[in-house]
């Protein structure tokens, strides 16, 4: 009986040294399980994308950029604009479109026309106190003015294109020593010469200059009329976006009271940078980059009289003295007022001012 007994606690104590082998067993499996997972994680999968490098040491700090990039242009950093336009490569009359991605500018989409046609139609020319509330004293009386159909030039004219007249020696001065503008090196708010700066548009030029750069590719200086209906669309409206909201740097490179001269960056813009403000026939810069020459001479009450209202009306004679052409739209130094549609100015021939560009046109094919 005893050697029965005895054999069974034997067996029975075997049984529970061997459970208690396994359990430790698949603790130990469980355990090896978990730092393999921890491996895999560590360990690189080849079939995923290398991470990014760390650039952080070259960034500008989150309070001077936009919230996905920026990109450098002519110099200044566009923290407001995400758009440029430059000339095309593969054609000088067509302009690349070109967007600001991971700090880079790239090209977006195919090349696009750089004119525009205006049909023909009448447009309401001036200011008008139902909307503008005041009018300065030179736009008004608001009067209706019929116009032939014209095209335009979409966009200002950039310092890679005028560099292209001055090559020809076309934009000179054939009168005297002095050429019609001037470079970078004699301001540095002159974009001519600034090899940062060739897709911006082409200021310090006189109005002599412009006239020339117009007339060598067959086009001319659009009339005060022109620019105005195109930059309304041939609508009555304040600015060439509509009555709202108010040029402001989001729409506008313009002067602003928070920031200073070109939204802050105290010089233009390429052309193009501000999608906001296009007009409704797909125009840019009309409120501001650049104020542009006209074909017009300037004369304070020209639209009190009879020729202001004639079909393709081309302002008043050349006055015998204070002789001045008209310029519109506003510029990199100035404000909001001067970014109305309605808004005129005017500016001696021969002066290269620092705010001053252009545009052509040309008679429909």
């Amino acid at each position: 009986m005893k050697a029965k007994f005895f054999l069974f606690f034997l067996i029975l104590s075997f049984l529970v040294a061997c459970g208690s082998d396994e359990g430790g067993n698949d603790q130990q499996n469980a355990e090896t399980s978990d730092n393999d997972v921890e491996k895999d994680q560590e360990t690189p999968d080849s079939s995923l994308p290398d991470a990014p490098e760390d650039n952080s040491e070259n960034e500008v700090p989150d309070e001077n950029k936009s919230p996905e990039s920026f990109c450098y242009s002519g110099g200044a950093i566009l923290y407001e604009g995400d758009q440029q336009f430059k000339v095309c490569a593969s054609d000088p009359e067509k302009f690349q479109k070109q967007i600001c991605q991971h700090n880079r500018w790239v090209d977006d989409g195919e090349c696009v026309s750089g004119t525009v046609s205006v049909p023909a139609g009448s447009f309401k020319m001036g200011c008008d106190e139902t909307i503008e509330k005041k009018c300065p004293e030179d736009t008004v009386p608001l009067h209706e003015v019929a116009l032939s159909g014209y095209v335009i030039d979409k966009f200002e004219v950039p310092v890679e294109l005028f560099q292209k007249c001055i090559d020809e020696n076309v934009c000179t001065n054939e009168n005297t020593e002095e050429p019609h503008y001037r470079t970078y090196s004699e301001n540095d708010e002159c974009n001519i010469g600034n090899p940062d700066r060739l897709n911006h548009p082409a200021n310090c030029v006189t109005w002599h200059g412009a006239k020339a750069y117009c007339e060598w590719l067959g086009k001319r200086l659009p009339t005060e009329a022109e620019w105005e209906n195109a930059a309304k669309s041939g609508k009555n409206r304040i600015y060439p976006w509509g009555d709202t909201p108010k040029a402001n740097c989001k729409n506008n490179v313009m002067y602003d009271k928070e920031k200073g001269d070109g939204c802050g960056n105290n010089v233009t813009f390429p052309i193009g940078s501000k999608p906001n403000g296009v007009s409704d026939w797909g125009i840019y810069d009309f409120a501001g980059n650049a104020a542009e020459y006209t074909g017009d001479w300037y004369e304070k009450h020209f639209y009190s009289s009879e020729e202001a209202s004639q079909k393709d009306t081309q302002g008043p004679a050349e006055p015998e003295k204070n002789k001045s052409k008209v310029v519109r739209g506003g510029s990199f130094i100035y404000g909001e007022d001067r970014a109305r549609a309605s808004f005129r100015s005017s500016a001696e021939p021969d002066d290269p001012a620092i705010n001053l560009g252009f545009r052509c046109v040309s008679s429909p094919k």
